[in-house]
């Protein structure tokens, strides 16, 4: 901003007190613009970034919680029956297998998160440059053509609405944002009810070996031989609520660069059509 001021004075001098007058007032006014869209697309992305990071951590609570239970229950009946079930000891590693899973999951949704998020602040920094960097070369080539004939503060009246609007695009990245917000709130209690889904499962499938008496070796067998296809079911489920986070966080980054390639083009646009329109006023065809 400081290099835009500065180029804004250096042109403003070439063409007088009124050309003076003209280039502050475009060029404060742009810069307002920018400000009030950054602001209110502030509110959305902190809003997006909060949603994000809430849905994560009651998300990723949840899975703790999950790993945790299953550590101490599977823990607890190596110890009570490890010794008649030899291949209990063999399983604790499913269940270390299991919690590494989670981890993993965690680890690639929070990478997706961190380039969703900063791929949208680089856009939005390119368009800033940009929209400053077209401001300074307007005017620059305005007060390089005028001559007699023309004045500076005629051709920048002209344009100077159109000039000041260009930020309004930027803005536009918040009603795409916005929609992220919803259905990031949207998903999560869907994920964590169903991982307590989960739990519950576990929890029912344990309560089972009460069912045996503790003398029972036939019913003992018959339980350990049927939790290890059971615990795998849910591992197996769990995997496809992980490939749902990743997929959805996935498609939310994918619908924010189409909106920011969107955002892109709309500003681009503009800026040609007045590049094209102070080139025509600096240059008119006699």
């Amino acid at each position: 901003m400081n290099r835009w001021l500065t180029v804004v004075f250096l042109v403003a001098s070439v063409g007088g007190a009124l050309s003076l007058y003209t280039a502050v007032s475009v060029g404060s006014g742009g810069l307002a613009s920018v400000a009030t869209n950054l602001k209110s697309l502030s509110v959305v992305l902190n809003n997006y970034y909060t949603a994000l990071n809430t849905g994560r951590t009651l998300v990723n609570a949840t899975l703790n919680d999950l790993g945790y239970y299953v550590d101490v229950t599977y823990a607890g009946l190596n110890k009570a029956y490890g010794a008649s079930q030899m291949s209990l000891s063999g399983f604790l590693s499913t269940v270390q297998y299991f919690n590494q899973s989670l981890q993993t999951g965690e680890q690639m949704v929070n990478m997706q998160i961190s380039t969703d998020l900063s791929q949208l602040t680089s856009t939005l920094q390119q368009a800033i440059d940009t929209i400053i960097q077209t401001y300074s070369s307007s005017l620059y080539t305005l007060s390089s053509s005028m001559n007699g004939v023309f004045n500076m503060d005629i051709c920048v009246a002209k344009n100077v609405t159109q000039m000041i609007n260009i930020p309004s695009s930027i803005g536009k990245l918040g009603s795409c944002l916005q929609q992220e917000v919803t259905t990031a709130k949207a998903i999560t209690p869907i994920i964590v009810s169903t991982i307590k889904m989960f739990k519950n499962d576990l929890k029912a499938l344990n309560a089972q070996l009460q069912i045996c008496q503790p003398t029972s070796n036939s019913c003992i067998d018959q339980y350990f031989m049927n939790i290890y296809s059971e615990m795998s079911t849910i591992q197996s489920a769990l995997s496809m609520v992980q490939q749902f986070i990743s997929s959805a966080q996935q498609d939310a980054s994918t619908r924010n660069r189409i909106c920011s390639d969107l955002v892109t083009g709309d500003i681009q646009d503009a800026i040609q059509n007045i590049q094209s329109a102070v080139s025509g006023c600096s240059y008119p065809m006699y």
